[in-house]
């Protein structure tokens, strides 16, 4: 098995909450993605939600990025584009299965893809 950097796995994980803190602010996708959600930003209890929502999130992108990495540092181009396309299809499901529009739905998967990419991107910078 291959030595993962986990200045890598840091820096992807970091500038991937970064993406996402620009990708779902409401003036990019964030507005319309809660609409087509049934999110409720201004609600009392939004925050303490987020922040339940962000630990598990923070987990499974730091999981992501070590992955990624290990996938970079051999060389198994396929497999990370198999994977980065398995968690976009399954989020995407997941939002329609849960009734959220076509529109948020896609925007999460979209979003994997987007913070996926630059992953790669950092693995191989770093």
């Amino acid at each position: 098995m291959t030595e993962v950097s986990w200045l890598a796995v840091i820096v992807a994980t970091v500038l991937s909450f970064v993406l996402g803190g620009l990708w779902y602010s409401p003036r990019v996708f964030g507005a319309r993605w809660a609409e087509g959600c049934g999110v409720d930003l201004e609600s009392e209890d939004a925050g303490k939600h987020a922040v339940k929502a962000l630990s598990v999130q923070f987990v499974s992108t730091l999981l992501l990025a070590w992955l990624l990495g290990a996938m970079v540092d051999a060389g198994e181009w396929l497999m990370i584009a198999a994977t980065v396309s398995v968690v976009a299809v399954i989020l995407i499901s997941a939002g329609l299965f849960h009734r959220n529009s076509h529109f948020a739905a896609v925007i999460e998967g979209v979003f994997v893809v987007v913070m996926s990419a630059l992953m790669v991107v950092v693995h191989l910078v770093l």
